[in-house]
């Protein structure tokens, strides 16, 4: 039998016309009207802000063009960590819903939602999900997690609104979630990257051509898949489209993967403004310069952002109108966390740098996780490869030996110990980057 839903090849569909594609002039205008409404509100409402507005003589009426927003103060993870209750802006009985983090780097982080801020990440979800080629006929398995982490919600929400199908399976289990894949003609597949290599490794396993089924699309989050992944992920579940998904718990509804230009990411302008500050100084810098992503959102009501240093170390590419049909600013997709950069030997080194290098080398690897020991003189390095298939000895000397030569030349450090490791063991929650002191 011909599967028609396979046969469909994946279609741009803008949700809301009018906004995606709102002239740039236009999209200032509101951008500006929207921020001072933000100061406003955040000056009346908030107590955290308002001290932070005060100690700098800074307000609403200072802000006369998008620009001024650099006369703000940054706001950290950790002000809204100690904060809480002071940074919320309306009383804690129009909150609708709160996130929190799990806390592994410090105190749990919490975000709260009015009803109307749901309704905004779901519209913003949904005019990423409809960007995507999703529609009412699709059926969206999510595999990532729910319960009170922002995770799995925001597509779910921007699924709900569209009228798609939405099997809220979450993580774990994986033959299960291959048995729903075939049960209820699942098209697309959203999840954390590492996670869909686990299905396909699975399946392997089980005998399952996933390939074979109703999948179309699948959308990663958690880690920019590199290209020869995304090759992969489209031989082994038989995918149109691999969409790369991006944002956070504190900022939800970001942004999208743009369709003409995977590298790049189109963040939405009504909902949130961005810069790009050196990680250091803060200093602003300009289009095509490598720097902190920090944020401020214009729609929120309770729990706004100004200025938020995000530790996402990504290039604002600037704002014109796109071959795709948006014109919202985009930002480099190629992004790294700060958390993630270590120094090994008086080198900046990013465990991405590193899986860029794998990918080039066609080497078929999962995740990467570099270990520094700064107890030794020498400052001992391992890199711990995932490998999704075994590997002859001659084949894994071969690897270490061009990968150390890459590494050198294009980061300029030696890594002596390179690690192979069976696919999955370094799972979502492990550490890519760790010093030993």
């Amino acid at each position: 039998m011909i599967n028609l839903r396979r046969l469909q090849m994946v279609e741009q569909v803008f949700w809301n016309k009018r906004m995606e594609t709102l002239p740039i002039k236009a999209q200032e205008k509101m951008q500006l009207k929207l921020l001072r409404s933000t100061i406003e509100r955040a000056y009346r409402s908030s107590k955290f802000y308002r001290a932070r507005m005060k100690a700098t003589q800074i307000n609403a009426r200072g802000i006369r063009r998008l620009k001024d927003i650099e006369r703000m103060p940054f706001t950290t993870r950790q002000d809204l960590e100690n904060n809480f209750r002071d940074v919320l802006c309306v009383p804690f009985s129009r909150v609708a819903t709160v996130r929190v983090t799990s806390g592994t780097t410090g105190k749990p982080l919490t975000i709260a939602h009015t009803q109307r801020d749901v309704d905004n990440i779901g519209e913003a979800s949904a005019r990423k999900l409809s960007y995507h080629g999703v529609t009412p006929k699709d059926v969206l398995q999510v595999t990532s997690t729910y319960g009170l982490w922002q995770g799995a919600w925001s597509v779910h929400w921007g699924a709900e609104r569209i009228g798609a199908c939405v099997i809220p399976v979450g993580p774990g289990d994986t033959e299960r979630q291959i048995r729903i894949i075939k049960r209820f003609g699942t098209t697309v597949l959203y999840g954390a990257t590492n996670y869909h290599f686990r299905i396909a490794e699975v399946a392997k396993k089980l005998g399952e051509n996933l390939a074979g089924y109703s999948l179309r699309t699948g959308i990663c989050v958690a880690e920019k898949p590199s290209s020869g992944q995304i090759s992969r992920l489209k031989e082994e579940f038989g995918y149109n489209l691999v969409a790369i998904d991006y944002g956070a718990t504190e900022f939800p509804g970001f942004s999208v993967n743009c369709s003409t230009d995977p590298a790049s990411h189109h963040v939405w302008g009504d909902f949130y403004l961005v810069e790009v500050v050196d990680p250091k100084s803060h200093e602003v810098l300009g289009e095509g310069e490598r720097g902190e992503l920090a944020i401020t959102s214009l729609q929120r009501e309770a729990y706004p952002l100004i200025r938020y240093l995000s530790k996402d170390i990504t290039v604002l590419k600037g704002c014109e109108k796109c071959e795709c049909g948006l014109t919202h600013a985009k930002i480099a997709a190629d992004i790294d966390r700060e958390d993630f950069m270590m120094k090994f030997r008086g080198t900046a080194v990013f465990p991405s740098q590193i899986e860029s290098i794998l990918d080039q080398l066609h080497v078929p690897a999962g995740r990467v996780q570099m270990i520094v020991d700064k107890r030794t003189p020498r400052e001992e390095g391992t890199l711990k490869v995932e490998t999704p298939e075994v590997l002859s000895n001659a084949r894994q000397e071969s690897i270490k030996t061009t990968l150390r030569d890459d590494i050198k030349n294009r980061i300029g450090v030696t890594i002596d110990n390179i690690v192979f490791v069976p696919f999955g063991t370094l799972g979502d929650k492990v550490e890519k980057a760790v010093v030993i002191k």
